[in-house]
């Protein structure tokens, strides 16, 4: 009995190490995500806003017949750093979206939507309430990202009016949900599912398990799809 005790603790050992690897090197993951948020924005941020500055300066101090000769490329540049600014900006979103860190999860979930209703013309819909006490980064990026995905593949594939995300949030656990209206499919034959969507919900699943969540998929055809993410505090 001992031995077999013994041998016991001794897997679960070997079983949990990977996992606590694993949660390290996400979190450190997320770390450089963040710095390189703040590099991009105090660095070529600022850099570029001073070349669009000094082109400006230069564009109004050229005397008039200079200023024809080199108007149009003066004028290439200027739109290039322009749209240069739009791209970094982009970039810094993606590493971090600054909505995250200043005004929380469920401010970025709606910062999300309107991105979403932007770009494809469908309605999106927050509802929910801002987790008390506050989540961790790592898990508060998690369900963004996931909230992401799944809105990707609504866009994609759903064809539906309307998407929801629903923020339940309690002492005792927290809880994402997107919905959409759309076409929907049949869950039950989900791991064999092939394609662009089969992978956008395995990359949900792992983010979801990777913080310690269940993720679960409602679908049926004609009658929409729910994306569940259950994380228990």
């Amino acid at each position: 009995m001992i031995e077999h005790r013994g041998a016991e603790r001794e897997l679960a050992l070997h079983v949990n190490q990977p996992r606590a690897l694993s949660q390290v090197l996400r979190e450190a993951r997320e770390d450089e995500r963040r710095h390189l948020a703040r590099e991009l924005h105090d660095r070529v941020g600022q850099n570029l806003t001073e070349l669009d500055l000094n082109l400006n300066v230069i564009r109004n101090a050229l005397p008039p017949d200079a200023l024809t000769r080199v108007s149009e490329r003066l004028g290439e540049c200027l739109r290039l750093v322009e749209h240069t600014v739009d791209v970094a900006s982009d970039v810094m979103t993606e590493l971090r979206p600054a909505v995250l860190e200043d005004a929380g999860l469920l401010a970025a979930l709606r910062w999300q939507a309107e991105q979403f209703s932007g770009l494809i013309g469908r309605a999106a819909r927050v509802s929910g309430e801002e987790p008390v006490p506050p989540l961790s980064s790592l898990i508060q990026n998690a369900l963004l990202r996931i909230a992401q995905e799944a809105l990707t593949n609504v866009s994609k594939y759903a064809h539906g009016a309307q998407v929801s995300l629903t923020l339940e949030s309690s002492a005792e656990r927290v809880r994402l949900i997107v919905a959409d209206d759309g076409c929907g499919f049949d869950s039950s034959r989900l791991s064999a599912r092939a394609g662009r969507r089969g992978w956008g919900l395995r990359i949900m699943r792992e983010r979801a398990e990777a913080v310690g969540a269940r993720f679960q998929v409602e679908s049926r055809p004609g009658r929409g799809t729910r994306v569940i993410v259950d994380l228990r505090r």
